[in-house]
């Protein structure tokens, strides 16, 4: 059985707070990003459409997306494709109006409460090729473990399970709620060939025997959501040895840019250059897909002579309207919380007082001669690890970043030392 596992669609999601011009953009793209997974789907002959919920993202729904929802599903209709879409907590099955009342196509297979259904997938000529086990929420706020009620798999074809779920302790399931919870290992055990999941909006791979994924969502909605948004292609066909390939759709991408070293950018021009280069480095990592469109979060750190003039917010607008055409950008918005005046640490190293005590203290930290007890790793803001060693080592650059910034609190440079 070939088939895509997709989830968190969210179409007609508000985008509030963004202009009306990004609002538009954004809810265009995820049109964009659903039609290129039905076009993938065609393209890659695939026995079923798997939806792991939050296809839409409430009760609303334009009628423009109603008419190219059912537009699209027609497609893989007329291709003998066959869609199993189980629920979500944004689109649960026994809301009175909205979504779950559309005229389905007959290749589409809803699942909107904890009744379990199994349905069988066929290829063009009839023969069977598998079965897609699926559960949906019948509520907005779905606290019962719903992997519980699968019934145990069995047969020569190959078993998918299809759930919108937070798994514990899942990367990213903090920014989640913990609707439908359930624990890895039992999903480990319950015995089908593949978990399709989805409500955790990061992409990742939980477990490889068998594959339990999350999809991630199609298209990114904040600026959390950062990387390659899509879908992945899944083939069973032989069921020890499952193919999962992730297939990249979003047409408008987020990105966190991320900029230090600082110090001898002391003019607008050359500020914006700084930017540039480290925007054309990360691009030439990853261009994204031909056409796409960035939203920026840029952010600068560690010492700056302009940092007094990061603090105004007429010139970070003047800054973001600037960068945003330099980087050929939809939106930047610049960050400079972290930035501060240009301090020679090593003046007031030997000093007597607390800033001469506190730098010391970061000095040993960076040497390793000192560490910081009873550190979560969920605490610090780019670091996914729970490795001790991987900790210590995030903890001694952060350690050696923030002297400065701590010397220049100390000696309150103006409105920053307050």
């Amino acid at each position: 059985m070939r088939f895509l596992h997709l989830a968190d669609v969210h179409l007609d999601t508000s985008f509030q707070n963004r202009s009306e011009g990004v609002r538009e953009r954004l809810r265009e793209a995820s049109h964009e990003a659903f039609r290129g997974a039905v076009d993938l789907a065609l393209r890659e002959d695939v026995h079923a459409v798997l939806i792991a919920g939050d296809l839409f993202d409430g009760d609303r729904l334009s009628f423009q997306t109603e008419r190219f929802l059912l537009d699209e599903l027609g497609r893989l209709d007329g291709a003998g494709v066959t869609v199993v879409y189980a629920t979500g907590n944004h689109d649960p099955g026994t809301s009175g109006a909205g979504p779950r009342g559309l005229p389905w196509p007959a290749n589409v297979h809803v699942v909107g409460d904890a009744t379990p259904r199994r349905i069988g997938i066929r290829d063009r000529e009839g023969t069977l090729v598998g079965h897609v086990g699926a559960v949906g929420h019948a509520t907005a706020r779905e606290t019962e473990d719903l992997s519980r009620l699968f019934p145990s798999p069995g047969g020569d074809v190959p078993e998918v399970a299809l759930l919108h779920t937070q798994v514990h302790a899942s990367p990213g399931s903090d920014h989640h709620e913990p609707y439908a919870p359930s624990e890895l290992g039992y999903l480990q055990r319950a015995g089908y060939d593949y978990w399709a999941l989805g409500h955790v909006h990061v992409r990742q791979v939980l477990g490889e025997d068998p594959p339990i994924v999350y999809a991630g969502n199609l298209q990114g909605r904040n600026p959390r959501e950062t990387g390659a948004k899509g879908c992945y292609l899944v083939d069973l066909t032989q069921r020890d040895a499952p193919a999962i390939s992730f297939r990249p759709l979003s047409t408008v991408r987020w990105e966190t840019l991320a900029v230090r070293g600082l110090e001898d950018a002391d003019s607008l021009d050359r500020l914006e250059r700084r930017v540039q280069a480290a925007w054309r480095a990360v691009r030439a990592e990853d261009p994204g897909l031909p056409g796409t469109q960035w939203l920026v979060r840029v952010v600068l750190a560690g010492p700056s002579p302009l940092w007094s003039e990061l603090r105004s917010e007429d010139d970070l607008q003047t800054l973001s309207t600037e960068l945003g055409e330099l980087l050929g950008a939809l939106h930047v918005d610049v960050l400079a919380d972290s930035v501060h005046p240009v301090v020679d640490v090593s003046r007031h190293r030997h000093r007597t007082d607390v800033l001469g005590q506190t730098l010391r203290l970061l000095e040993a930290v960076v040497r390793g001669e000192r560490t910081l007890l009873d550190v979560d790793a969920g605490d610090l803001a780019g670091l996914d690890s729970d490795d001790p060693e991987a900790i210590a080592a995030y903890v001694r650059e952060l350690a050696g970043e923030m002297d400065g910034d701590v010397a220049a609190r100390f000696l309150g440079y103006g409105s920053f030392g307050s």
